[in-house]
């Protein structure tokens, strides 16, 4: 199901199944790519219990063995709609039958998009309704369209700290080789060099994204609570699109099966504990 959002000039579409934001636009003009099946056929995608993909699609949890798929199973879940205004959607997923097989955890991801004077703000709450630990990771996978050529953009990051690119397979899993980066400029320019093998994951870059065109900015995207920051693109193609996305977690390890609790960057919550995470587009 699709639900319309509108305010001051701008609107937003968010589907229903995974929660997806499929459009976002500012007097008319769209921001979100246009979901082109010949390159990726999404808009956005909600990255949870999971980010990016474990060894053979297993891990083990309390000894036992169990199967996820690459960025987990909320992007393909339908969600439930817990209020609906003009500006605004309150979304939830739960744990049912089918998680279960795949993510022993009784889990509540509530998700809330409101339209604001300037953007859209996103926001996540992770709740443990268990009576033991949540492990999960989270992650905001966002695609934002370009004009052709790619080579008229860059991202500043003007919150930049001791920059890293954490080092990963092209299957999306870690290799262990990171990387300190030599950024003076505080900025990534974007061209088809850059993916080639992977997604480019990023830690250090600060909590704030601004996309730019010619030095002139487009929209910015702010990430609290969320440690990386990623960089993908359909590899090898033509795409004229750039995901920007926050990850709060890490995938597994190539060729080592992680143990849920003990796997990097995973965040594991107490019983009957909640997390809470925010996103902000904002145009400029």
């Amino acid at each position: 199901m699709r639900c319309f959002l509108k305010r001051n000039g701008m609107e937003a579409i968010i589907e229903t199944l995974g929660a997806e934001l499929l459009s976002l636009k500012r007097e008319g003009t769209e921001c979100m790519w246009n979901r082109n099946p010949q390159f990726w056929g999404n808009a956005s995608l909600v990255l949870f219990p999971f980010i990016g993909r474990n060894f053979k699609d297993t891990y083990i949890c309390n000894g036992r063995e169990f199967q996820m798929g690459i960025h987990g199973f909320a992007f393909s879940s339908e969600f439930t709609i817990l209020e609906q205004k003009e500006d605004s959607l309150r979304l939830s997923l739960k744990e049912n039958e089918k998680t279960l097989k795949s993510y022993p955890f009784c889990f509540e991801l509530g998700i809330n998009y409101v339209l604001e004077e300037d953007g859209l703000s996103v926001s996540f709450e992770v709740i443990n309704d268990s009576d033991g630990l949540l492990p999960f990771g989270l992650g905001f996978h966002p695609g934002f369209r370009l004009e052709k050529p790619l080579e008229q953009y860059r991202i500043l990051f003007p919150e930049m700290k001791a920059p890293q690119e954490i080092g990963i397979v092209t299957r999306c899993m870690l290799n262990g080789k990171n990387t300190a980066l030599d950024l003076p400029d505080r900025c990534i320019s974007l061209n088809r060099k850059l993916f080639t093998k992977s997604a480019r994951i990023f830690t250090g870059m600060g909590n704030t994204a601004i996309l730019q065109r010619k030095e002139c900015d487009l929209l910015s995207i702010t990430y609290d609570g969320f440690e990386n920051i990623v960089l993908w693109q359909t590899l090898n193609s033509d795409a004229d699109f750039i995901c920007i996305e926050g990850w709060n977690g890490l995938p597994g390890r190539y060729e080592h099966i992680e143990d849920i609790y003990k796997a990097p960057g995973r965040t594991v919550l107490e019983a009957k504990q909640n997390r809470e995470y925010r996103v902000r587009i904002r145009f400029s």
